[in-house]
């Protein structure tokens, strides 16, 4: 597996990757009446990120990593973070990809492009959600922990914080791309 910059060529498969993951994430969609002729339509995520055109600015910052299938060439997972905010915004493996370090290889990727003098944040699924029990896992691997219960699009989340460390972060070429990117 690859893990590169996504470019503006893979927002498809991440626009195809946010609809596999709707139910997942538990994307609030229209609100009908709510009884069992007429249960709330879940969203899909992936057409309301293309309709918004979501996706490119982070691209363009350098803040979107792919991780990529030598063999097929599919992207498997994507992961989103801020280095102005200081977390990570969105992630998720493709089911077929899942328990192949995926994850774990975007999440460590990230994790070098953020500032670890400073607290590093991620909103995730609550301590009660079993569906987020693979995701607090890899974050509780890299030093995360439950910060507060907090709301995110009205549903129920947690906030996990990664302590400042102090940690010397290399000066390798993908640390500073943003840079070389500019002066090029």
């Amino acid at each position: 597996m690859l893990i590169r910059w996504a470019t503006e060529k893979d927002l498809p498969a991440w626009y195809e990757l946010a609809t596999e993951v709707s139910e997942i994430f538990q994307h609030p969609g229209r609100r009908g009446k709510q009884d069992a002729e007429h249960p709330t339509i879940p969203a899909d995520m992936g057409a309301e990120l293309r309709s918004k055109a979501s996706g490119k600015s982070s691209v363009s910052r350098y803040e979107m990593l792919t991780a990529v299938d030598y063999m097929s060439g599919e992207n498997m997972g994507f992961i989103c973070f801020s280095r102005t905010d200081n977390n990570i915004t969105w992630l998720a493996v493709s089911e077929r990809y899942r328990g192949k370090g995926a994850g774990n290889r975007l999440l460590k990727t990230a994790l070098r492009q953020l500032d670890t003098n400073r607290n590093i944040t991620v909103t995730t699924f609550p301590t009660n959600n079993p569906q987020g029990t693979s995701a607090r896992a890899l974050y509780k691997k890299y030093g995360f922990t439950v910060k507060k219960p907090t709301e995110h699009n009205g549903l129920p989340r947690s906030e996990m914080k990664r302590p400042a460390d102090r940690e010397k972060r290399g000066k390798s070429f993908h640390h500073r791309y943003p840079e070389f990117m500019k002066a090029a």
